[in-house]
């Protein structure tokens, strides 16, 4: 099967979403190409043998839309795709305005576009009414939660359209307890390192946490890696309690992730957030705001808490009254989520089955 990938940026979990998706296609013998826009993306960090990669120039003027549309169109078209699979609002718009004939379009919202909290209620209107008409243009539109599916159906998103597929990551099972039950063992009780992953955004809730610093205890000690996108919140200057990483790999991030006790992840909207996966593949007790899908994957008091209210305060409350016990207990209950739930081969063989279904 030639499957193609189009994106307009590679940051995050997108990237991390797609290239585990690639990796596992390419294993299974399929012909895979990424679509890309140089500018967007660092390929020298694209590391997946066997994966061609083809440019294209976006932009997120819409005046410019048709002409992106159309280059995307002669690109996909010498490329004799069997499936086209584009990700995100600007990569589902540059697909989508162009009609295909035989090949098959997938679409991944990663959270939609009328889900941002951070517009007027006629914006978010005006893109359900773009993304309803767009869906016409596609054969299935893959949610990664039932969130996404809910905030479709909302707008009037037909159903007949929309497929649910938890994402799932691949693991090292023996490596990765091996790690965390050599530190259980062998550290005493210690402060409790609290990790942030990801832009330090609005929408990750990046000012939630800075809100909450002052307010924590001592033994809390806080870790930031990331960077930020767009409309960045800057980090604090002087707060004696955290530690500033800034932007770290995919290896490194997950060796750090391991150090860690407790992973917060304040966001306001997700379409499926990767971090809480990742956290819980680690064995990690989660923090998490109660907004969008992070309510499907959180289970308050058991692998983690929620918060109530979406404050700095609310959050501060929260890591304030964790002990080293409980983020070992609900660390546990984690990893036994993540080996039920969000594991990749139970992933790729449900988006697979699309795949070969259309």
């Amino acid at each position: 099967m030639k499957i193609v990938h189009v994106v307009e940026t590679w940051v995050g979990g997108i990237a991390s979403y797609v290239t585990a998706l690639m990796i596992e296609q390419r294993s299974c013998g399929h012909n895979v190409v990424l679509v890309c826009d140089p500018d967007n993306m660092d390929v020298a960090k694209l590391d997946v043998d066997g994966i061609d990669i083809v440019p294209y120039r976006s932009s997120r003027n819409p005046l410019r839309f048709v002409a992106i549309s159309r280059a995307v169109r002669k690109i996909i078209k010498l490329l004799h795709a069997d499936v086209i699979h584009c990700h995100s609002s600007y990569a589902g718009v540059y697909v989508r305005l162009s009609y295909f004939g035989e090949e098959k379009v997938l679409y991944t919202p990663h959270a939609w576009s009328f889900m941002k909290k951070d517009i007027s209620r006629m914006t978010a209107f005006a893109f359900a009414l773009v993304e309803k008409w767009l869906a016409r243009r596609c054969t299935r539109i893959l949610c990664m939660s039932f969130d996404e599916v809910r905030a479709a159906n909302k707008y009037g998103i037909g159903s007949d359209k929309l497929e649910l597929v938890y994402t799932g990551i691949p693991t090292d099972v023996a490596a990765e307890r091996i790690d965390v039950e050599t530190e259980a063992a062998t550290q005493p009780a210690r402060h409790i390192h609290v990790g942030y992953f990801g832009r330090l955004d609005y929408q990750k809730g990046f000012d939630i946490l800075v809100d909450a610093l002052p307010l924590l205890k001592d033994h809390l000690q806080v870790h930031v890696f990331g960077t930020a996108v767009r409309g960045g919140v800057a980090m604090p200057d002087g707060a004696p309690c955290v530690t500033y990483h800034g932007w770290v790999g995919p290896e490194d991030a997950r060796r750090a992730m391991r150090r860690m006790d407790v992973i917060v992840v304040p966001s306001r909207w997700e379409g499926l957030a990767l971090v809480p996966i990742e956290a819980m593949r680690a064995g990690k007790v989660l923090v998490v705001s109660s907004e969008s899908s992070l309510p499907e994957q959180v289970i308050h008091g058991y692998n983690g808490l929620m918060l109530r209210q979406l404050t700095g305060a609310c959050l501060a409350e929260q890591l304030n009254s964790l002990s080293i016990d409980e983020c070992r207990r609900m660390g546990a209950n984690s990893r036994h989520v993540f080996d039920h739930a969000f594991n990749a081969e139970r992933f790729f063989k449900s988006l697979m089955n699309y795949y070969e279904s259309v």
